[in-house]
């Protein structure tokens, strides 16, 4: 039999790192700690903070916080939730009072930020994970990588996409997806140097608790009626994955990586698309996390016509790319309007996996964890009643002849 793995959860702090640790932990691993880029949150220290080591540092800078993490942590096994939690991402995740509302541009300008963050942290940040795990010493034989499904997208349809026909595009369809493409090829290359296993984990649109999805139910909120708009007559399919499953399949994967199991040859060095197992139209997504939230009954769907859309979109892209200014709302709308369903058959096979929480369960979870925060929110700022003084009847005894109702 082998030893038990010891676990350093990379990202560990954010959305989907605190899920992958719990997992760990609520399956018995009594060795994981997290490396991240801040703190854990209170929340987080008083559900686990026990009974994991964690480790704050930057792993794009110039020092040696990573490499220290992976000597005291033992680790023999990383899983790299691909990203870093952020002030602004650990503020949606547990809010500490209400969330400022930003501009257009602002909220441009936070994406665009946390595009780059997650490049460095892709491309620097792993190559210094890498030097540390083959520099000598290091304990670490299996990685865990978590990306992203889309990044295979070309801009055509891919119903039911399977990993033997998913090719890598020649330029990547979203900036936001770079960072992910970048991660996952250089994991997946390093595969085998040194005896380093390695395997990818691909969701398909991942959603939860955390930032992107508090910012649309605060969007919701001040204009109920975006959830029923959609853009052409909602056909196109698309699949999610939401935060558990996630953790899950890259918890199979690394059990998998291990020489010892059936199925390690066939998942070293290998990427395995995953989902809910439920495609449902792309516009419903929105509408069922309204639903969900507000109790409210899904409204009728306001069609757009794809046409005029893609139309206004190429204009504004070729009047910015004049200015010098370049934006992608044409490859945008193609995203938003495409089949994006992945066959998720060979994590099934390979990796043993099957979605622990369904569609409708991971939409009523988030729901249920925004409204928590609400809560928790309004508690907090709530005053306590001031106290009347105890009723005396000699001050009293004319109190009806004062009265203005007497």
């Amino acid at each position: 039999m082998a030893p038990p793995e010891s676990y350093l959860v990379i990202g560990g702090a954010g959305s989907l790192g605190e899920v992958v640790v719990q997992q760990l932990l609520a399956r018995g691993e009594s060795k994981v700690s997290i490396y991240d880029a801040l703190p854990l949150a209170p929340e987080q220290h008083n559900r686990f903070g026990g009974f994991v080591q964690s480790f704050v540092g930057d792993l794009t800078a110039a020092d040696n916080t990573f490499e220290a993490a992976l000597v005291a942590s033992e680790a023999t096994c990383i899983i790299h939730c691909g990203m870093v939690v952020t002030p602004t991402s650990q503020a949606a995740l547990y809010p500490a009072g209400p969330l400022p509302f930003f501009t257009p541009a602002q909220r441009k300008a936070q994406s665009d930020a946390l595009r780059d963050l997650h490049r460095k942290i892709n491309t620097d940040g792993m190559r210094r994970v890498f030097a540390a795990i083959l520099q000598g010493g290091s304990t670490v034989t299996q990685m865990v990588y978590i990306s992203q499904a889309d990044i295979v997208f070309d801009g055509s349809h891919k119903p039911m996409l399977r990993e033997a026909d998913a090719q890598y595009p020649a330029k990547i369809w979203d900036d936001m997806l770079e960072p992910a493409l970048l991660g996952e090829r250089m994991v997946l290359s390093f595969n085998g140097v040194e005896s380093l296993r390695t395997a990818t984990i691909r969701p398909a649109a991942p959603y939860g608790p955390g930032r992107n999805i508090a910012n649309s139910i605060r969007e919701l909120q001040a204009k109920p009626g975006i959830a029923t708009l959609q853009i052409g007559d909602n056909t196109n399919l698309v699949d999610r994955t939401y935060v558990d499953n996630i953790a899950h399949a890259a918890i199979l994967a690394a059990d998998r990586l291990s020489p010892v199991h059936p199925n390690h040859k066939a998942t070293v060095g290998q990427a395995f698309f995953i989902s809910d197992a439920s495609p449902r139209p792309l516009w419903d997504f929105l509408r069922d996390i309204w639903s969900s939230v507000s109790s409210l009954p899904r409204g009728i769907p306001t069609h757009i016509s794809k046409t005029p859309i893609y139309m206004a979109a190429g204009f504004v892209d070729m009047i910015n790319n004049v200015r010098g200014k370049k934006t992608n709302a044409f490859k945008r709308m193609q995203f938003l309007c495409a089949t994006r369903t992945y066959d998720i058959s060979l994590a099934q096979s390979v990796l043993g996996y099957a979605p622990i929480v369904s569609y409708e369960e991971g939409i009523h979870k988030t729901a249920e964890w925004w409204l928590q925060q609400q809560l928790k929110l309004c508690q907090s700022r709530r005053v306590e009643p001031v106290q009347p003084p105890l009723y005396d009847p000699e001050e009293n005894m004319y109190i009806s002849e004062k009265s203005p109702f007497f």
